[in-house]
This record gives structure tokens, C-alpha cells and sequence, in this order.
């Protein structure tokens, strides 16, 4: 797939991944719609990118996890007669703690953005994607611990293997509208997730940045070639490399090391 010239609707858009996706696949050629919940860093990053580029990417604020927002978003696209060639489904959240102390608005919460939110606002842009000539994709960001459960992570990884699950039939069904997907893990990245995160009683995250974590622009440049690839499913690390082939060939194996890694304290 090239990039040239294709209309890529990115959600979580105003920071991270989301944000060092806009920038980098603009110089590409490619024309980013840009939609996040903060109007005025989507206009910071539209200005930032008008500067280096020709193009003035359109920026739709919303929450995708309202029905009006996410009827916003179509809206936009119908009324400007914009066609769609990549949907990148980045935005998310995360949530800490053990099950046995989370509250269940926190899974539900979790859910409700990381899967039903993309789920609903997919439903809404597949007939653009649908009826544009070519070769569409459509990518879901989502984690290795989506690959295989974390400790202290269950309703995380619950919400991100929904997503990838589903990613998976949507391949198989949409194949005959020449509409691909890819499903992007990437490992531990220096954005917001930890500080905007969910704790297991529903208070926000206060986490420091995971050791040897990539920068956003190093992760969106690894989800761009997943794209012009149309590769299947991407990692960005080893480790989450290492959970993909495991998970099928040797689950007790990861199993042990999983907990080594991340349950070296009584909790």
C-alpha cells in the first residue's frame, strides 16, 4: 500500500503514537484526519504540520465513546464528501490491579474505549471505506499483553484481545471489499498511558515510563511500514515477538516467564 495521496482517519490523535503518526505519514504524502478529545492539541498539531507540509489536515475533536461524537466523525466525512483509505483505531487507555481488587467501572470503562468505541465508530465509516477504489486497511493499536494475559492487567489485555480478535474476522469478511487489517502491538512507549491510566479503585494512574521504552515516533514509524506492508500483525520489541510465537508453541513456558517478569513482589 502507498501512502501518497490516501486519507488516514487516526483516533487518539492529539498525543503519542497518534500524534507521530499525523506527522510523519503527512511528509509521506498521505492526508491525516486527526480526532481526539482535546480541541486544542489537535489544532497545535494540524499548525505543526502545516508548517512542514502543503497540506492542512482536518481535525474532528470528539470522545468516540459518545454516540453523538462518534455520529460527528460520519458527519464530517459525508458532509465534506472526503473519501477513506486507512482507519487507525489508536485511541485507548489502560488499567492496573489486580483483579480481585478492581472495581468493575474500571473494566467496564476500559472495555467501553478499547473495544466497544471502535467497534461502533468502524461500523459507522466501513460503507467510505467500502466504496473507495483500491486497497483500504484498517489498523487496531493494541499491546502484547493482548496476546496473552498479564498479571495485574486482565481488564487491559481483556479489552485489546477483543479488539484483536475481532480485527481477525474483519480481515476474512471485508477481504472481498479489498480491505485489509493489521493488528499493532507495540512494546512499552514513552506517552501519557501511565499517567491517564485507570488504578483498580477508578483513581487516574501515577506511573513512571517503563525502562528502554521506544519514543511514540519510533513506534508510529514501525506501525507505517506495518501498514504499506499490510502485514497481518506488528510488534515493535522482542519481548513482544517472543509472546506471539510462545502463546501457541510453548504457553506454560510463557506462562513462567510472564510471572517472573511482572510478579517479583508479594502482592
Amino acid at each position: 500500500m502507498k501512502l501518497k495521496d490516501k486519507n488516514i482517519l487516526i483516533t487518539g490523535a492529539s498525543s503519542g503514537i497518534g500524534e507521530a503518526l499525523a506527522k510523519i505519514t503527512s511528509r509521506m504524502g498521505a492526508r491525516p484526519i486527526l480526532t481526539a478529545r482535546r480541541k486544542s492539541r489537535l489544532e497545535r498539531i494540524q499548525n505543526e504540520i502545516l508548517q512542514t507540509t502543503s497540506f492542512r489536515p482536518e481535525i474532528i475533536p470528539a470522545d468516540i465513546c459518545k454516540g453523538k461524537d462518534r455520529a460527528k466523525i460520519q458527519a464530517h466525512l459525508k458532509n465534506k464528501n472526503i473519501p477513506l483509505h486507512i482507519l487507525v483505531l489508536n485511541a485507548g487507555i489502560t488499567a492496573h490491579g489486580l483483579f480481585e481488587k478492581l472495581d468493575m467501572k474500571v473494566i467496564r470503562k476500559t472495555m467501553e474505549l478499547n473495544f466497544f468505541a471502535s467497534v461502533e465508530l468502524t461500523s459507522l465509516l466501513l460503507p467510505f471505506l467500502q466504496k473507495t477504489q483500491g486497497t483500504k486497511l484498517i489498523s487496531f493499536v493494541s499491546t502484547p499483553s493482548g496476546l496473552y494475559g498479564i498479571p495485574e492487567r486482565s481488564a487491559y489485555s481483556a479489552s485489546k484481545a477483543a479488539g484483536q480478535v475481532w480485527m481477525e474476522s474483519l480481515r476474512m469478511e471485508l477481504k472481498k471489499d479489498s480491505i485489509r487489517t493489521c493488528i499493532f502491538c507495540p512494546g512499552y512507549t514513552q506517552t501519557n498511558l501511565r499517567t491517564s491510566g485507570l488504578a483498580a479503585d477508578g483513581s487516574i494512574l501515577k506511573e513512571e515510563q517503563a525502562k528502554n521504552s521506544h519514543t511514540p515516533e519510533k513506534a508510529a514509524s514501525i506501525l507505517v511500514r506495518s501498514i504499506i506492508k499490510e502485514k497481518r500483525i506488528a510488534t515493535t520489541n522482542l519481548s513482544g515477538f517472543i509472546v506471539y510465537w510462545l502463546r501457541t508453541l510453548a504457553p506454560a513456558l510463557l506462562e513462567k516467564m510472564i510471572i517472573a517478569k511482572t510478579m517479583k513482589k508479594p502482592c
